[in-house]
């Protein structure tokens, strides 16, 4: 019947591994490993961090808020000397 086609058959394929002449090496145990404190520490502060915002949202409110009431003073020499240590190369 037409809008009726379907295929009801399905044929399964396994591939097989030729094992002639090879051979058989043992299995490896598992290594008992133990972490230093430092280290168990250390990918404790890393997992952390991946939940962690890079954002601080509550100061970027408020540095809008300084924005918009005009209530920021910059200080034009201490941003440029910042801007220029930024990029310039490590001694």
């Amino acid at each position: 019947m037409i809008g009726n086609i379907g295929f009801t058959q399905s044929t399964s394929y396994v591939r097989e591994t030729n094992t002639v002449g090879a051979e058989k090496t043992p299995a490896k145990q598992a290594s008992n490993v133990e972490l230093s404190a430092d280290m168990r520490t250390l990918n404790a502060a890393k997992e952390s961090i991946k939940h962690a915002s890079d954002v601080d949202m509550d100061k970027v409110a408020a540095m809008k808020a300084m924005l918009k009431s005009g209530n920021l003073d910059v200080n034009l020499d201490n941003l440029a000397d910042s801007i220029v240590e930024y990029y310039s190369p490590s001694k």
